[in-house]
């Protein structure tokens, strides 16, 4: 890999742009992940509302993996510069509240994914609840609203 940089830099390549990563390829898996978690959220929604306890754990589980994996889906460079995206150039300007509120999905994520482990539906409709709030209190300071 050094051998490729010093060729690169000699060529007057830098090695900035070589070890930039495609930001168009950042936001199309950061679309889809979104897109994921719409359906797993849609899934627990329905599994909640028929009582399939079963079902709520499967999506669940999934939402608290890809919580896990959000926070890294926003590198600095792959907002609104980088092309058409719904995620709002304040996400890198306000980058403190951004993290916070992405941890606060990630614990609402795990405390969902415990809750409906438990079984108890109660408890699941709950931690549901506390989800959505962390999910909408992030679109509604950091997402562009569809057209």
């Amino acid at each position: 890999m050094r051998k490729f940089l010093l060729i690169a830099a000699a060529a007057g390549l830098g090695t900035a742009a070589i070890a930039a990563p495609n930001m168009v390829a950042v936001q199309k898996q950061r679309h889809e992940g979104y897109e994921q978690l719409g359906r797993a959220m849609r899934q627990a929604k329905q599994a909640i509302d028929q009582g399939n306890t079963a079902a709520v754990r499967g999506a669940a589980n999934q939402i608290a993996g890809l919580s896990a994996k959000a926070p890294g889906w926003f590198p600095a460079g792959s907002g609104p510069e980088a092309g058409k995206t719904h995620a709002k150039a304040e996400i890198w300007t306000n980058r403190a509240d951004f993290d916070a509120k992405m941890r606060n999905f990630g614990a609402a994520a795990k405390a969902f994914q415990a809750a409906a482990a438990g079984g108890d539906l109660n408890a699941i409709k709950a931690a549901h609840g506390k989800l959505g709030q962390t999910c909408g209190a992030c679109h509604n300071s950091y997402r562009l609203k569809d057209d």
